[in-house]
């Protein structure tokens, strides 16, 4: 019997998607807002909740992506198409120090040009623990922006902001990976 077929005998063919409905449960026992959802029909059912992040006087975009898989992801948009040509070789090496001194999180360049810094989440659905998305990004991602995003011009050779009336026009300010 092919497994398509076990799926649909089980009649399990919607279970929960436990990690979202725990951090929906979080979100509203400790009145959070600011997360827009958004589900996902793909293969690990993916559900991405969609915010900002408030640092050294700008706005950052982030998103929470969370799924059936044992993998999750904080992903922080910290410049919008801020990497070059011209600037590339400069940023990585900066880059590269950064990541070797930060385990919690690494920074990435998008092919587009995009700066992101990127934290894994790992647990699988006994062990996810909500909580520990807010201490990522309120006690460790925010202050670690809040000081580099002072040093990262220098490095980019010029403004690190979002720019909010491009990225609404691009609509696709960081892409979720699964």
């Amino acid at each position: 019997m092919a497994l398509e077929n076990v799926k649909d005998q089980m009649g399990n063919t919607n279970p929960p998607r436990v990690k979202a409905e725990r951090f929906d449960q979080f979100m509203k026992d400790h009145e959070v807002s600011g997360f827009h959802r958004e589900e996902y029909d793909d293969q690990f059912r993916t559900v991405v909740y969609f915010s900002g992040l408030q640092t050294a006087g700008q706005q950052q975009f982030v998103q929470v992506i969370l799924n059936d898989s044992i993998y999750g992801m904080i992903k922080v948009l910290v410049g919008h198409k801020v990497v070059n040509e011209q600037n590339q070789a400069k940023v990585l090496e900066y880059l590269n120090q950064l990541n070797n001194r930060f385990g919690a999180f690494k920074y990435i360049v998008t092919p587009d040009g995009n700066l992101e810094l990127d934290c894994s989440l790992i647990a699988n659905d006994e062990t996810f623990d909500p909580e520990a998305i807010m201490v990522m990004l309120l006690n460790v991602i925010q202050p670690h922006l809040e000081s580099e995003l002072l040093r990262l011009p220098a490095v980019v050779g010029g403004p690190v902001g979002v720019n909010v009336e491009e990225e609404e026009k691009d609509e696709r300010p960081i892409h979720p990976v699964h």
